[in-house]
């Protein structure tokens, strides 16, 4: 059915796979969060010490909430480590390069 076909295109996404990342890291479910952010990191936009995730080749405006998800994921393990703080500051360098002159993002919710 294309209405099905569709429905279930539209959960295999950069931003449902970021947010169920983040879903299942609060929920404790560490093994699916593993799998999830694992394949979140083999399609990361890797720019030098930022690294970031997006809807489409040329970028959107969603990646600011895509990488935030896949920030706030890899946080809530514990114990924080620091490979995760180290993946993290660069999730941060590339947040902070967004920000406009007010500290605020634009096109984001």
């Amino acid at each position: 059915d294309p209405a099905i076909t569709n429905a279930l295109s539209c959960l295999r996404n950069t931003y449902t796979t970021a947010l169920l990342a983040y879903a299942f890291s609060l929920a404790g479910e560490t093994s699916t969060r593993s799998e999830l952010l694992n394949a979140l990191d083999s399609i990361a936009i890797s720019e030098g010490p930022k690294l970031h995730w997006s809807q489409t080749s040329s970028g959107d405006t969603l990646a600011v909430e895509i990488s935030s998800y896949v920030l706030l994921a890899v946080l809530t393990v514990q114990p924080v480590t620091t490979v995760n703080l180290g993946y993290a500051n660069r999730i941060v360098n590339w947040l902070v390069a967004q920000q406009n002159p007010y500290g605020g993002f634009s096109s984001t919710q």
